[in-house]
């Protein structure tokens, strides 16, 4: 959305919004999804951590798995894990550091993934679905980018390669109650990433 209409917005509400506090909310939905699980998170909660009045919260986001969906995905480190790899390094390592990072260097993040991945709540489920997987693709899209229009990789290919590394590490988290450690990590990439990628 455009500042002048998000302007806009605000100001019909009332005050403008103090951006500086959603992070400080979104930190506080983690912290407590990882130590609560989702089902036992209240508005109550987040407010009473973050510091802040139940009505700041609202005002940003309508409900809890709006406020869950969104510190899930916005604080996830996809965007930071690309500003942090190692580019002169080949793909293959590129796809280790990627999928290490986002899902073995934030514990916080893990734990309140597994709390989403447990509660039993299929509208939730599907929106973090969607929400991560087309976060990851497009990291997985960043790395390839040199190589798609060269290597003439389809639609198809590139929905392979974005689905093999997550879908196996969350498959450990949700079904096997386990988090993937660096071996594992490497095996998938090795296995079955590297001869999908580009020669």
């Amino acid at each position: 959305m455009p500042k002048e209409k998000q302007h806009q917005i605000e100001e019909k509400r009332g005050r403008p919004l103090d951006l500086s506090r959603n992070k400080v909310i979104l930190e506080a939905t983690l912290d407590l999804l990882a130590e609560k699980g989702y089902d036992a998170l209240t508005i109550d909660a987040v407010a009473l951590q973050a510091k802040v009045g139940k009505g700041t919260i609202y005002r940003r986001w309508s409900s809890k798995m709006e406020l869950v969906i969104d510190a899930a995905t916005l604080m996830s480190p996809f965007e930071l894990s690309l500003d942090t790899l190692n580019k002169n390094q080949d793909l293959r390592g590129q796809f280790v550091d990627l999928l290490t990072f986002v899902f073995m260097e934030d514990k916080k993040f893990q734990k309140a993934t597994n709390a989403i991945c447990n509660a039993f709540n299929e509208e939730l489920d599907q929106r973090m679905r969607d929400a991560f997987y087309w976060r990851y693709r497009n990291a997985i899209e960043s790395l390839l980018e040199p190589y798609i229009k060269k290597n003439k990789l389809t639609n198809k290919d590139m929905e392979l390669i974005a689905d093999i590394g997550p879908a196996l590490v969350m498959y450990n988290l949700r079904f096997k109650n386990r988090s993937a450690d660096i071996d594992y990590i490497k095996r998938v990439v090795d296995k079955l990433v590297v001869p999908l990628l580009p020669k």
